[in-house]
């Protein structure tokens, strides 16, 4: 199995996840709700983007990731072994539980 399909696995096994094409991404929805990207350089490198919560954007800087160039907690990272999907797994959950957040915080907005 390669380094795709071994985080798209993992990613699966969150819950409701769907999965899109878009400008080259692949890009990871819970229910409506954006929050990652895979982009496949070869079979040993990925770009992993995530939009993660305040905490989880600051702590992912401090861990190795890079500001993404779109979004206020939007984060980066190369993926290029196993390892680093042990490394990154704890971001995609914070990004996957964020998306809940985020979907919560629309709602509010749209009855204002």
């Amino acid at each position: 199995m390669d380094l795709k399909d071994l985080l798209i696995s993992q990613i699966e096994e969150l819950g409701s996840i769907r999965f899109s094409n878009s400008f080259g991404w692949i890009c990871i929805y819970r229910e409506n709700n954006l929050f990652g990207g895979i982009k496949e350089i070869d079979n040993n490198i990925l770009l992993l983007f995530l939009i993660l919560s305040p905490t989880g954007f600051n702590n992912s800087l401090d861990d190795g990731f890079e500001k993404f160039d779109f979004g206020k907690t939007w984060s980066q990272t190369e993926i290029t072994q196993e390892n680093d999907i042990e490394r990154v797994f704890a971001y995609v959950r914070n990004a996957y539980e964020f998306a809940k957040e985020r979907r919560k915080l629309k709602k509010l907005k749209l009855k204002n």
